[in-house]
């Protein structure tokens, strides 16, 4: 997909594309588990969406061994922060059931 150009576009139009100051900035999250249950798996996830969404967040993805998605603000034109990536990688990191944690730069959640 080609990106789209900015200086042809009226800001109604911007905002409408989620475009230049109305991009929604996000991060894509790898992690690998030592889970191989559904019953841990659902453990794990309930507090993991529990932690994002006391961020200001939301997360779409999952996977067992794999565990990954992409996390982005839930309030309109907001962006994820640098530090709430910080926050979320230090959250996976200090759980037992986490081997490793990988994420992108921020990323525009619309066109990425």
């Amino acid at each position: 997909m080609k990106p789209y150009q900015l200086e042809n576009k009226k800001r109604r139009i911007q905002k409408k594309l989620f475009l230049g100051e109305f991009a929604m900035l996000g991060f894509e999250l790898s992690c690998e588990t030592t889970i191989n249950d559904f019953a841990r798996y659902d453990t794990f996830v309930d507090d993991f969406i529990d932690y994002v969404d006391s961020l200001g967040l939301c997360f779409g993805g999952g996977g067992l061994e794999l565990f990954e998605g992409f996390l982005c603000c839930t309030k309109r034109y907001e962006d994820v922060t640098e530090e709430q990536k910080a926050q979320v990688v230090k959250w996976l990191e200090a759980r037992e059931e986490v081997k490793s944690v990988n994420t992108s730069e921020l990323l525009d959640a619309n066109y990425f």
